[in-house]
């Protein structure tokens, strides 16, 4: 293992963190369950040509203030959106619409080809429903979410729907990631790492981001978060007795503070 396999390993920090994606399994399944016994589930909705192109939709009732796009961690090869379905509660209970991608992975495409697909959901989302739309990513979710945004990457049109995204924990440098055993798995060049890294891209100017970071993170997850706020001057906060795993659980809450500020610009003071 060498020093960026060490880096990026958030696992080897964190007691029993197998046990977070079991639980995280079982509590999504409870709420696919129940939100499609409400009929307020649409689960595997195609928005793009490819098979595995499909998202899950979770709806709060008649009245939906807001739509929210999650884009799921795990080195752009790992797990699938089924897992996170519970983490659409705390913005559903505030009348937020849920969505959850899957995206096609490498080997079969590239970062690149991942981001595109990210970019066509999000577009797809704005001709299905009307309203803002926030986009939410962690890790390497946060990066396809963060490239999704730059400015040539994003058209003015779509960001006018585009009320708030929010980056967690987020590989803003691809980088390091070229000198990790992650670099052959997702076919990472040096190249692709300039391109698809958003650290060295503007964000679109009138995309209101904000970064969030636990507090017992790995070092390098910290640095890339505080690096591109500097980088975007967006705003950043560092989540206090929070790791890589349970910063995205306080999701869960109606009136936690993530979930709080994630839905902030609806309410703009």
């Amino acid at each position: 293992m060498n020093n960026y396999d060490e880096a990026f390993n958030s696992a080897k920090l964190i007691p029993a963190a197998h046990l977070f994606l079991k639980n995280w399994t079982a509590s999504s399944k409870q709420v696919q369950k129940r939100f499609k016994k409400d009929s307020k589930a649409q689960l595997d909705m195609p928005y793009g040509d490819k098979s595995s192109m499909r998202m899950d939709i979770f709806s709060p009732g008649a009245y939906v203030e807001a739509n929210l796009l999650f884009v799921h961690g795990g080195f752009w090869t790992g797990y699938d959106k089924s897992v996170f379905s519970h983490l659409g509660m705390g913005p559903i209970l505030n009348n937020v619409r849920c969505i959850f991608p899957n995206l096609p992975k490498p080997p079969d495409v590239s970062l690149s080809e991942m981001r595109v697909a990210l970019s066509e959901c999000i577009a797809n989302i704005a001709r299905k429903y009307s309203g803002p739309i926030i986009l939410l990513g962690h890790q390497s979710g946060a990066q396809l979410a963060g490239q999704c945004i730059t400015s040539e990457n994003l058209s003015d049109e779509l960001a006018a729907r585009i009320n708030h995204t929010g980056l967690i924990s987020p590989i803003s440098d691809l980088r390091p990631i070229f000198y990790s055993k992650y670099r052959d798995e997702i076919g990472l060049t040096e190249e692709l790492a300039q391109l698809e890294s958003p650290l060295l891209h503007a964000k679109h100017k009138n995309v209101k981001v904000t970064i969030w970071v636990g507090s017992d993170e790995r070092a390098i997850y910290i640095d890339q978060a505080q690096q591109l706020a500097t980088a975007w001057k967006c705003g950043w906060f560092k989540s206090n007795n929070r790791h890589h795993f349970d910063i995205i659980e306080d999701l869960e809450k109606q009136n936690s503070k993530l979930t709080t500020m994630v839905l902030t610009h609806l309410h703009p003071h």
